[in-house]
């Protein structure tokens, strides 16, 4: 039982009959003494219908969850159909006028996700549970941090890389190429990448790389680790560490903080 707006509630229920849907809803509606079409609503049950409406909900919402970080740009849509059982759900800019066959929430990445259902009009339950559903697929989730404090008395900060840091690690690469250069008598380095292998960097096969940065933002250090292989394998072999720390910043065991850091995740991998 839900409420269906702020002066009535809907009561659900299974009911098992060899009749239709069409002869079901008559048969009850006569035994409650109404000749109303929209007393009594009677519509084939789906078998997830059947698992209770808050393990249901959760179900929906990890399969959204799921689909949205595999880049399914559709996961979330049709989540919420299912949810609050939708002829049709929609991306739209705006938000559509009020309609009780219309139920719209405000969309991720902006606009309304409005869905229409001709068969019943939406209750101010259900309206709740898609509020409260977006709510929990779109919630960021929780990233580590990390705060190292330097011997000189500096805090820096580590997190797990995002993705998206490509032109960052491209800073540091530069630096330590700059420095390696220097240290042989050269006047520049050679070396170049792809935006895909700095990528690579930053999301391996073994999750994401650890990020350190100073005070101002600055990428100072970089820690993956990649799947590794014997020459001529065709398998994976050891897992391979990738540690990257900037000139200024070598010699604070920054190193040594990473290696333990990225090894203990693998282990417990």
């Amino acid at each position: 039982m839900h409420g269906q707006d702020s002066r009535s509630v809907v009561d659900e229920m299974f009911v098992g009959s060899p009749a239709t849907a069409g002869e079901l809803a008559a048969t009850i509606r006569e035994g409650l003494g109404t000749s109303d079409p929209g007393a009594v609503l009677v519509t084939p049950a789906d078998p997830h219908d059947l698992v209770d409406a808050p393990t249901r909900a959760l179900d929906l919402a990890i399969q959204a969850i799921a689909g949205e970080t595999a880049g399914d740009d559709t996961a979330i849509t049709r989540g919420l159909g299912a949810l609050v059982h939708a002829d049709d759900v929609r991306l739209q800019p705006e938000e559509p006028a009020a309609d009780p066959h219309v139920l719209a929430v405000p969309a991720p990445r902006g606009g309304w996700l409005v869905a229409v259902r001709d068969w019943a009009p939406f209750t101010v339950t259900e309206e709740a549970r898609a509020q409260s559903f977006l709510r929990a697929v779109t919630t960021e989730p929780h990233r580590p941090r990390w705060d190292i404090l330097l011997p000189s008395g500096d805090e820096l900060t580590a997190t797990p890389a995002l993705g998206d840091e490509i032109d960052d690690v491209e800073g540091l690469l530069c630096a330590c190429l700059d420095a390696a250069a220097r240290s042989e008598g050269a006047e520049s380095y050679t070396a170049s990448w792809t935006d895909a292998e700095l990528q690579a960097l930053l999301v391996t096969p073994r999750g994401p790389s650890i990020l350190v940065r100073d005070e101002h933002g600055g990428l100072v250090a970089l820690g993956a680790v990649l799947e590794g292989s014997a020459p001529g394998d065709l398998e994976p072999g050891d897992p391979e560490l990738v540690l990257l720390v900037h000139p200024y910043h070598r010699g604070m065991r920054l190193g040594t903080w990473l290696r333990k850091r990225l090894l203990g995740a693998a282990a417990r991998a």
